[in-house]
């Protein structure tokens, strides 16, 4: 009995001896990471754009909010959104019909006024066409009176005429320049108003100040409208401009004048060139950022107002090593990225330079044609083995 039980414990020992050994075997291959997917690319000494990747909105080039003048009615249909005109288009009118008459009734008071004014000046004309007479008429009574040619009674009837011609004569000045005063001052001030009238009468047109398309209408035929209220919006699709904001740092990248590419998400393979028309100078201080406009061509006007557009530089940069940024990782004190040799990676500290878009400068700690972990680096550590793949 007791062998039986020497056996046995026996038994168990050994089958728990080896039960240990496969654990710990398990235990151990466990613990050694499997490869980890990365994608890689060759380090390269290169140039790139000296700015891009820069997001901002396409706007027209030029664009107005365009109102009437005056108030009134609007009259016929209006021209719909997407509509292109040429500068100097009827857009939308207003009934003239309360301008016109005012202007009719203003311009008949300017010319009722001219009408006094050359009245009066018709008797002025014969008073003094009189007095002029009995002037003469006098002058040769007294010549006449003079040689005894005439009696006393006559040449004191010359006289007698000649002082009724001149009361006659000063009575039409007097009351000329007297009503001339009064009916030139009713003049000018008709005239100003039918001016006025006739100019409010014009603003029931409204035109379009410049070539461009309608982009939103306001108002429908029959609606009232207020002097100034909004009834289009008219852009400039011809030239557009992209809105970027710039921070600070990014100032030096960038100057007026400077060749760029355009391209939008929304119309993917297509691109424009243009160029940097306007980096303001003042900064906007709730972001800190400051406006840059880049102004292109739209042949066919296939961006619209509203998408989103990316700027790129055409300058090229020094040439240098340029990695993504993604590729670091910043592990504090340092920033690490990750080398491939021999499908297994390796931490290399660097040291960075300058930032341009999702590119990096590398001044420190990498060499053109070493293999680099671009994607998925953030995992890794020193001596992990690496399976590469192409991520999408």
């Amino acid at each position: 009995m007791r062998r039986i039980t020497l056996s046995g414990i026996l038994v168990i020992v050994i089958f728990g001896l080896a039960a240990y050994f496969i654990i710990d075997r398990n235990k151990q291959t466990a613990q050694i990471p499997g490869p980890r997917a990365v994608e890689t690319s060759i380090v390269l000494s290169q140039t790139t754009n000296q700015g891009g990747g820069l997001a901002g909105i396409v706007l027209p080039s030029q664009q107005s909010r365009l109102g009437f003048q005056v108030a009134g009615r609007i009259q016929g249909l209006l021209l719909e959104e997407g509509t292109e005109v040429d500068e100097g288009t009827t857009l939308a009118t207003l009934d003239p019909a309360d301008y016109r008459a005012q202007a009719e009734a203003a311009e008949a008071a300017a010319a009722a006024a001219r009408a006094g004014i050359d009245q009066a000046a018709a008797l002025l004309d014969q008073a003094d066409a009189a007095y002029q007479k009995a002037r003469l008429d006098y002058e040769r009574a007294e010549s006449l009176y003079g040689a005894n040619a005439i009696s006393k009674a006559q040449f004191d009837d010359a006289g007698t005429q000649l002082s009724l011609a001149a009361a006659k004569y000063r009575q039409a000045q007097s009351a000329y320049f007297e009503g001339r005063g009064a009916s030139v001052a009713d003049y000018e001030r008709a005239r100003a108003q039918a001016g006025l009238t006739l100019l409010q009468l014009s603003y029931t047109n409204l035109k379009a100040p410049f070539k461009g398309t309608i982009l939103k209408k306001f108002g429908e035929s029959g609606e009232m409208a207020g002097a100034g209220a909004p009834v289009y919006v008219i852009g400039n699709l011809d030239q557009v401009k992209v809105e970027v904001t710039l921070a600070a740092a990014a100032l030096l990248d960038w100057q007026a004048g400077d060749p760029v590419d355009v391209s939008s998400p929304d119309l993917p393979g297509q691109s424009w060139t243009g160029t940097v028309d306007l980096i303001n100078p003042a900064v906007d201080t709730q972001t800190g950022t400051f406006l840059m406009e880049v102004k292109l061509d739209n042949p066919g006007h296939a961006l619209k107002p509203g998408m989103v557009a990316r700027v790129f530089s055409r300058i090229q940069t020094e040439t240098a090593v340029w990695i993504p940024v993604g590729a670091l990782v910043k592990r504090d004190p340092t920033v690490t990225v990750f080398v491939v040799r021999d499908d297994q990676c390796y931490a290399r500290d660097i040291k960075t330079g300058v930032a341009n878009g999702n590119l990096i400068e590398i001044v420190e700690g990498l060499t053109p044609g070493e293999e680099l972990v671009v994607r998925g680096a953030l995992y890794l550590h020193d001596g992990d083995p690496v399976l590469r793949q192409n991520f999408q």
